[in-house]
């Protein structure tokens, strides 16, 4: 019985290790960010206090709609053979929702945005995501093959 308390707790131990461990990547992987994007956009220090909360507010709205509905839609595309006409006209008709409201919350951002900073700096800050994307990628494939 106290062997297996100590098990019991050396797993919640180690998971709480990992989940920890994880939050420093992500919160690592946030503050790059951060600075990767107030360097490429150029933003001054009140550019970049209103920036940033425009910024954060698109993401977790773009995040909650994907964990929502593309959770949903990628189960269904797993058993895609399986499902009836109709039942594949409701998941298409889902999926292009899906797509619009991803488009409608883009136009939402690019319009507080213009509030905030140029024109010029919008399509900077889409380069620079897409800079820092590849960079990330590429820093992960590194990790990865020096790890095996």
């Amino acid at each position: 019985m106290n062997r297996k308390k100590i098990i019991i707790t050396l797993c919640l131990l180690t998971l709480a290790f990992f989940a920890e461990a994880q939050d420093r990547d992500t919160e690592q992987i946030e503050q790059l960010k951060i600075a990767f994007f107030t360097e490429k956009l150029n933003l001054s220090a009140k550019e970049a206090v209103r920036f940033w909360p425009v910024y954060n507010l698109h993401n977790k709205r773009y995040e909650e709609l994907r964990d929502k509905e593309w959770s949903t839609i990628k189960s269904k595309l797993e058993i895609i053979e399986t499902l009836s006409q109709k039942e594949a006209e409701v998941l298409l008709d889902n999926y292009m929702s899906y797509k619009q409201a991803g488009v409608d919350y883009r136009e939402d951002f690019v319009k507080n945005l213009k509030e905030v900073i140029t024109s010029k700096q919008i399509m900077m800050l889409k380069k620079a995501e897409y800079d820092f994307n590849k960079k990330l990628l590429k820093q992960y494939q590194s990790d990865k093959s020096s790890n095996e």
